[in-house]
């Protein structure tokens, strides 16, 4: 079955290709004048990815009969109307079937919604049109609409582009960048501690401060059970304190080549400093359960006093059961100090995508650079950050941070073993040094640094520019 697969695979990319080579230039069947445009009448089928945890409508990303979802709603009308065209939304898993569907000449949609983890093979096997052949309407090169090249870099494959981020409409991205600490507020102003977000209001945020902190927050509750400061999952941690420490696969070397960061002058001894105070910390002010939910869970049932997760598992179940939690950032390595807060992220939700043979690219390119824009009431930054201080962060201070750090944000190719470090750290738990755990990993990191990082840092480089 493998085998068939990889043959069916191998003969779409060839036909593909050649398709695309060979082809006439195609009249479109609408008008373009330079006022107007019109579509006369045509038809888009767009499918929505579903998502479990919601029950959306299938014209929207948001939740039946939310503002959102209303203000999705008219703007799709106002599009309609606009171009004359008609958006036929469907609600299913196009990604299941998108193999098939080309082979058999299916144009299974126009336009659809994913996940940079379920295209991960549809990427790499030529089954989506490149977003940087288009030229009308998407400008993939406007990070504020569509992502920044840190980000984008998941949807990148040999010289293309085959996703974008609607980064305009409310919570398509503020939640889907990790790792942060969230605080229980009350419980430190309990045990007679300042407030921690002082300390990344007044640039005291340092790596020297969160060990002060692990210290002072853990402690013995009133009835009788120990309180960790912190409670995480360690692949997690390792994962953002590299990222904080500038640490992140590779770094560019003046003569025009690449190399090892992990090896860099400096990065192991920030990558010692976050393995070992981890791990001569766990047992006593850290610990950790074994799953993400369950250490969020013992954060809510006031185990500890801060626990260290994704941003948007620890919403999911935070906002509703922390009466007043905040935030902090995972502090930069001394060197970096003030430059701004790192985020990452291991998926990207609701990435806009065309299959390879749809049939009208620039009309659908059109048809979503109009359907992207800011909602109505929602079209300065401004007004995205008091939204998302008045209904989810609750505290400008933790809504600064969380807005400065997707900025900042970076992905780390989970598919790809991009973890391969910060699980092999965990795996260790301090019985190796860091040379001992870099040494084992050395051939693998540099198959996945030259197989994959570097490809794809050269294709950045021609898709955006050299950096």
């Amino acid at each position: 079955m493998y085998y068939l697969k990889t043959v069916l695979l191998v003969f779409i990319s060839f036909f593909i290709l050649v398709s695309c080579s060979s082809s006439n230039e195609i009249v479109p069947e609408y008008s373009t004048e330079q006022s107007e445009i019109s579509f006369n009448g045509m038809e888009l089928k767009f499918s929505i990815l579903p998502r479990d945890e919601y029950a959306y409508e299938m014209y929207t990303f948001y939740p039946q009969d939310t503002l959102f979802a209303d203000l999705a709603k008219q703007r799709v009308h106002e599009v309609e109307e606009k171009y004359d065209v008609k958006i036929n939304f469907t609600f299913e898993k196009i990604h299941e079937n998108l193999l098939f569907s080309i082979l058999s000449d299916e144009v299974i949609c126009d336009i659809f919604t994913s996940n940079d983890y379920e295209l991960y093979d549809h990427i790499k096997s030529n089954l989506l049109y490149p977003i940087d052949s288009l030229e009308s309407g998407i400008v993939y090169t406007d990070s504020d609409k569509w992502g920044r090249r840190e980000q984008l870099v998941s949807y990148v494959y040999k010289d293309h582009l085959y996703g974008v981020l609607p980064m305009y409409w409310p919570e398509t991205m503020y939640k889907n960048c990790d790792h942060f600490f969230f605080v229980n507020e009350s419980m430190i102003a309990s045990i007679g501690e300042t407030d921690p977000r002082e300390y990344v209001e007044n640039g005291e945020w340092t790596r020297d401060k969160y060990l002060e902190v692990l210290e002072a927050y853990t402690h013995i509750a009133d009835n009788g059970n120990k309180v960790y400061a912190l409670v995480t999952e360690p692949g997690h941690y390792f994962s953002i304190a590299l990222l904080a420490s500038g640490i992140y696969y590779i770094n560019d070397n003046e003569d025009g080549t690449y190399s090892n960061a992990f090896y860099a002058p400096g990065a192991v001894d920030k990558i010692t400093w976050i393995h070992d105070t981890f791990w001569q910390n766990y047992g006593d002010t850290i610990t950790n359960t074994g799953n993400t939910q369950q250490t969020i869970d013992m954060f809510v049932d006031e185990g500890a006093a801060m626990v260290l997760t994704a941003m948007h598992w620890g919403l999911n179940t935070i906002q509703y059961a922390v009466d007043n939690f905040g935030l902090l950032p995972f502090p930069l390595s001394d060197d970096l100090h003030g430059t701004g807060w790192v985020s990452q992220s291991e998926v990207f939700y609701n990435t806009i995508s065309f299959p390879a043979n749809i049939k009208e690219p620039e009309v659908a390119s059109i048809i979503v650079d109009a359907l992207f824009e800011h909602l109505e009431g929602y079209e300065t930054e401004e007004a995205l950050f008091d939204y998302y201080n008045n209904n989810v962060f609750h505290d400008p201070r933790d809504t600064e941070v969380v807005f400065e750090a997707v900025k900042n944000c970076y992905y780390v190719p989970y598919r790809d073993d991009g973890y391969m470090i910060p699980n092999a750290m965990s795996q260790s738990a301090g019985s190796k040094t860091v040379m001992q755990i870099l040494e084992s990993n050395e051939s693998k990191l540099q198959k996945l640094i030259d197989n994959v990082i570097i490809p794809d840092e050269e294709s950045c480089d021609l898709l955006w520019g050299d950096n």
